[in-house]
Order: C-alpha cells, then structure tokens, then sequence
C-alpha cells in the first residue's frame, strides 16, 4: 500500500500536483480468511467503484530478477469433511464390530479422486476452459523451474509424471486436495484406540468458467449416491476464478513498464496457480483488466512469521505502479 501512495506521490510531483488518470483505492482486512465479504462490497458500490481497469495487490520477481505478470488466478472451494461413528473412540479389541470413522473417511476421500489424478464428481469437468494458443505461447516462454523445484521440495516425481514446461501447462487443470487429516490418536508411542470421529480439509482448485456453488453441490449429491449420506460437510471458503485477455492494451503496458524499472522482460504468466478475489471485482465492473505490480519476490517468505520486503523492490514497485499510471492515461 505505501508503494502505491509513494507511487502517486511521484506521479502528482512530475505533474504539478495532478494526477493523470482518476486513482481509488480500496483497502481491506479480509485477504487470510478468505474475503468473504468483499463481492458482497462491491455489488453494493459499483456506483463509486467505476473504472476502467485496476492493479492489483501482490506482483514479485522471479529468481532472475524478472517481473512476473499473472493474468488470472484459479479459484477455490475449501471444505471439511466429518464421520462421526460413535459417541466416543472404543479399545481397538473391538474392531471386528465397532465402525472406525477413519475408514469411513478414508472410504470417501477415495471416491472424490483415481490415482490418474482425476476428479470423479459428476460434472466437475463440464465448464472447464482449455487455455487459449496465445496463454499456451506465454506458458511455454516461462523459464523451466522443474530442477529448482525438485531441490526446494526434495520431490522424487510430479503428479502424472509431470516434467519440463509441462508443470506450466498443468496450472490450466483443476485439482482436489486434502490440505490435512486428522482422527484418532496421534501422540507419542501407542494407544489402541478405534476413533469416534474423523476430519479432512480438501481444497478444489478451480480453473475459468468453474462454479465453486455449483461444484459444492454436486459434490453433496455425489457423496450420498456412493452411499455416504453420513458424511458431513461444511463450507469453509470459496473464491470464483479469474482469467483476463491475454492481449488486453493494459497488460502490455504493465509488461512495458515493468521492463523500463528492472531492466528485463517481464513474464506473463496466464493463470496463477494460487486464488485471489479478484473476480469480485472485474466481472462486476465491466470485466476490467486487472494487473499486477507490487513488491514481492522468489523469496520473501509469504504468509510466514519472518515475510519481509528488500527496499530496492519497495521503491521499483513505485516506480513501476507510476509508470502504469502515466501510461493509462494515454491508452
């Protein structure tokens, strides 16, 4: 936020006091629970929210120094799954007659996907959108992260057998993941235990045209077909994805600019694999356009207890957001 005011400062000083382009900004508190309130926000001050396109928060460079420049952002659908089989855990002695709630979760986690990675919810697939020639262009001009990522994460192989530029492509592809699991005992040593009760989150990961309503629906009804009417589920979150045209005039300007600040190309990346609520935001106005430059880079350690920014990407960012700035007023 203080890179964007500092990045209007700059821009009102080169221009005696002006600015080029009218400037709102909107500020929320929400982002670490989901936001679940700011569509509701928007559909209720689209009058005071008019505009013709928006820079987002995040924006961060690679490890080559590189600006990257997502154009959408996958939404999501977070959930829990709960069994309850009896009113409290029993002595394993009597697992020849006493129901488990850890199998009977275990059971159906393992309707929701195949080992080929496939999701089995009827429908599930029915909207999905491929990527476009010009998307598939972009992915395959990103640098290859496979040897990077195998280091990082000590990964012996990808889902699918995944390699190469194909890890980039597969961001187009909706997923199904158990976020944690828990049931039973789980301290040090042993107890003989059958758990009473048993909990999964799963998140589904969702690409263009998705409907996380509609996929939480299908996903009750088909949890009762396969005859676990007596798991529950409880809705946690959901954010709907978000995909801009590739060769929308902001996103080249952002690009542009981007490169006059850090001296290299930037890299447009078509779909993020993380969710963001941006949909709430351009669908309803009008379907702007949507960039990104912020301060953020490979390793600034998001979202944990030591998350930091290097001064020299806080003064690019203003940099770079007062270039868009100037820009936008000319396009």
């Amino acid at each position: 936020m203080v890179a964007r005011l500092a990045a209007v400062d700059a821009t009102r000083a080169l221009n005696e006091g002006e600015l080029p382009c009218g400037v709102l900004f909107v500020v929320e508190g929400e982002e670490e629970i989901g936001s679940p309130h700011i569509a509701q926000f928007v559909q209720k001050h689209l009058d005071l929210l008019t505009c013709h396109g928006a820079i987002w928060e995040e924006g961060n460079l690679n490890r080559d120094g590189r600006p990257y420049l997502p154009l959408g952002t996958r939404g999501i659908l977070y959930i829990e799954l709960s069994v309850q089989t009896m009113h409290l855990d029993a002595h394993s002695g009597g697992a020849h007659y006493l129901p488990n709630a850890a199998w009977r979760l275990h059971w159906a986690l393992d309707t929701l996907k195949g080992k080929d990675e496939c999701i089995r919810i009827p429908g599930f697939y029915d909207r999905v959108i491929p990527p476009s020639v010009l998307d598939l262009a972009y992915l395959d001009a990103l640098p290859d992260h496979e040897a990077t990522t195998r280091e990082q994460f000590g990964v012996q192989e990808f889902v699918r057998g995944l390699s190469g530029k194909d890890l980039h492509r597969a961001v187009f592809d909706p997923t199904c993941n158990i976020a944690g699991l828990t049931a039973g005992y789980q301290g040090d040593g042993l107890k003989t235990v059958i758990p009473a009760q048993a909990r999964a989150k799963v998140d589904f990961r969702l690409v263009p045209k998705q409907d996380p309503d509609e996929i939480f629906t299908n996903l009750r009804t088909y949890l009762d077909e396969q005859g676990f009417s007596d798991v529950a589920l409880r809705r946690l979150g959901a954010m709907w994805p978000f995909k801009m045209d590739s060769d929308d005039p902001l996103v080249e300007l952002t690009a542009r600019a981007g490169e006059e600040v850090y001296g290299k190309p930037s890299l447009i990346v078509p779909m993020w694999g993380g969710s963001s609520p941006v949909y709430a935001f351009s669908g309803p106005l009008g379907n702007i356009p949507v960039v990104r430059a912020g301060v953020g880079y490979w390793d600034n350690r998001t979202h944990a207890p030591d998350e930091h920014v290097r001064l020299e990407d806080f003064a690019n960012a203003a940099r770079h957001i007062a270039r868009i700035l100037v820009g936008f007023s000319e396009l």
